[in-house]
């Protein structure tokens, strides 16, 4: 039995390297956009107009342009649902496309899903593009690469697949909504098993998200009554369909499963999901399982409009800004630096300073330095990678961990180095893509602060207790003060730097 297993890690190793995949590559997740930018398609079932309506009400998710693939309605008839839906969130500017109609498609459930009213019409004329086309030139425009969204059958992705094979590369994954996967089984895969085949065939990361036929797993009366007790457009969007018949008739039966819906979770919450790779096909992974208690939680969140995004969030669904968490010092500074700075710079100061083990000068321009590097590039956390002058001993090394803890560039994930020289600045260097900035504290702001550390030691003396109450006061002053957008020069980098 030893050997078996010694001979199944052998082969999977080889299979690994045979796929041209590395085991960093795999156990290192995703990047954390800020942004999220996708594609939808959709064959317009009333769970895919639930998903696509809580998507849209998602201001962190970028929704470039929606197709209609056939399935539970014809393409033309789901093209009109989608644009009248588009209408109601006042997006009329997202562009729609038009897939192929597929040979003998016409489900039993049709007939209900024509008739459900998913927005107020748009009755200005619009062109209808073709899926593919559309699809094409969107991943063209694009300057990162986009996901795909599919809550229908693959059809109109493997079309696109098979006239643009050169623009695989501009599709960061693919999410599909299905029964199963191993084996292959439920209506978005029986109505186009060609496609599917073509599809997961590419190799490409495809993440395929199942309801696992969890029976108490619905949007049911409790959901729909938030519907109509909130104000927010998402909550009277959801409740004028739902609220039709024969629709409202059979949500008091509890027919109303939740499947799309659980896409548009997943987009936004990941971690409620298990996913594991499939067996045959380790580029696909598929949920085994899902949190059934903390989805219902997110979907009333995000009807009632209390739904705070968590991709830039490890823990916390929103970051604490009420006044009696923190010490009397920091209250003071609380509202003027987050109407000055934003949440995000002052998530970054707050973690600094408890990683750090006290609020400190340098760690603090750390932390401002790396918020400004993101928005330099454009990033999220986890996608930089850093090169710090600050060497590694204090006062200039403390700017190491300002970084760290912004940017997400860690020593524990290897994206984070210190140059090993005797001459060190508050600086860094940035890279992202090929791209690499350098930023630099300028030099007033830097003078000022040597003068207050020299001042503090000639007062109080390094073993002080005061001295420490002083780096503090300064540290606070500094952090409401100084604007990260004119304290750094910034510098292209166009060699490679040794460290």
């Amino acid at each position: 039995m030893q050997n078996s297993g010694i001979f199944s890690i052998k082969k999977c190793l080889f299979l690994l390297l045979w796929l041209g995949i590395s085991i960093p590559a795999l156990t290192k997740p995703l990047p954390v956009d800020k942004q999220q930018r996708i594609i939808i398609d959709t064959d317009c079932a009333i769970d895919d107009m639930r998903a696509i309506s809580l998507i849209l009400s998602r201001p962190e998710i970028i929704v470039e342009g929606i197709t209609v693939s056939d399935g539970t309605l014809d393409p033309e008839t789901g093209a009109g649902k989608v644009r009248a839906l588009l209408h109601a969130f006042g997006r009329d500017t997202i562009p729609v496309g038009c897939g192929k109609k597929l040979p003998g498609i016409n489900p039993p459930w049709r007939k209900m899903n024509s008739t459900i009213t998913w927005g107020t019409p748009d009755i200005r004329e619009t062109d209808t593009p073709d899926a593919v086309q559309l699809m094409s030139m969107l991943l063209k425009a694009s300057s990162e690469p986009v996901t795909l969204v599919c809550l229908g059958p693959l059809t109109s992705p493997a079309g696109l697949i098979k006239a643009y094979p050169d623009l695989l590369n501009s599709i960061q994954r693919i999410i599909w909504y299905n029964e199963s996967v191993d084996p292959f089984n439920g209506f978005n895969y029986q109505c186009d098993k060609t496609a599917v085949n073509e599809v997961f065939n590419t190799k490409k990361r495809i993440d395929v998200v199942s309801g696992l036929h969890y029976s108490r797993m619905k949007f049911d009366t409790a959901l729909f009554s938030i519907c109509h007790q909130s104000s927010t457009l998402l909550a009277k969007v959801l409740y004028m369909a739902m609220s039709e018949s024969p629709v409202y008739d059979s949500l008091l039966t509890g027919h109303f499963r939740l499947n799309d819906d659980l896409v548009a979770i997943y987009l936004t919450n990941p971690e409620l999901f298990d996913m594991e790779p499939d067996k045959s096909k380790i580029w696909a992974r598929i949920n085994v399982a899902y949190d059934r208690k903390a989805i219902p939680e997110v979907l009333s969140d995000m009807i009632e409009g209390s739904y705070f995004p968590g991709h830039n969030n490890i823990v916390f669904s929103r970051f604490p800004d009420d006044p009696v968490n923190f010490t009397y010092d920091v209250r003071q500074i609380l509202k003027p630096a987050l109407q000055r700075y934003g949440e995000e710079e002052w998530k970054a100061c707050i973690m600094t300073d408890e990683f750090h083990g006290h609020l400190g000068v340098y760690s603090i321009v750390g932390a401002k330095m790396g918020i400004k590097a993101r928005k330099i590039f454009g990033v999220g956390p986890d996608q930089l990678e850093v090169i710090s002058f600050a060497g590694i001993k204090p006062p200039y090394s403390c700017l190491n961990d300002g970084i760290q803890v912004s940017t997400g560039a860690t020593l524990g994930q290897g994206t984070i180095s210190v140059v090993k020289d005797s001459t060190t600045s508050p600086s860094a260097i940035f890279s992202y893509k090929g791209k690499s900035l350098k930023l630099t504290l300028k030099p007033e702001y830097h003078q000022q602060v040597e003068k207050d550390i020299r001042e503090g030691i000639v007062k109080f003396g390094l073993m002080d207790d005061g001295y420490w109450k002083l780096v503090r006061r300064n540290a606070l002053k500094y952090w409401l003060n100084w604007d990260r957008d004119s304290i750094f020069e910034i510098e292209e980098i166009t060699t490679p730097v040794n460290n």
